[in-house]
């Protein structure tokens, strides 16, 4: 057993100046900003955006530009854009609704409001 243990430090100290030669600077730093790149891209599920998120952004567009950037060519645009958005987010959470998605239990769709009947429907038919 200790011949075994032995061998395999042995192994592995005569490994460890066989290691892959370090990138350059420049590669790394590369490799580290596309990936952080796409852990945010990545991040960011536009599914899961609603119109009160789209409106958040909006406003935040708004006011983060008109106090950092105030008087900029630029910053008229920025916030003619956040404007747009705001006003697009805000028709946009005004359409109507489709229906709920139906509730399931044990795999059966669930009458969440009692049923369709009328009060006296369900007092004529009682039994």
């Amino acid at each position: 057993m200790p011949d075994r243990l032995q061998r395999e430090v042995e192994d592995l100290l005569s490994r460890l100046d066989k290691f892959p030669p370090r990138k350059p600077l420049w590669k790394r730093v590369r490799d580290s900003l596309v990936g952080s790149v796409r852990r945010v891209g990545g991040a960011v599920h536009f599914s899961a955006l609603s119109a009160g998120h789209v409106l958040l952004i909006g406003i935040a567009l708004i006011v983060g530009t008109w106090v950092l950037i105030p008087g900029a060519d630029i910053a008229r645009w920025l916030i003619a854009g956040g404007i747009v958005l705001f006003i697009g987010a805000f028709i946009f959470s005004l359409r109507r609704q489709s229906r709920p998605p139906e509730r399931y239990w044990r795999d059966k769709p669930m009458d969440v409001h009692g049923g369709s009947r009328s009060w006296w429907d369900r007092w004529r038919n009682r039994r």
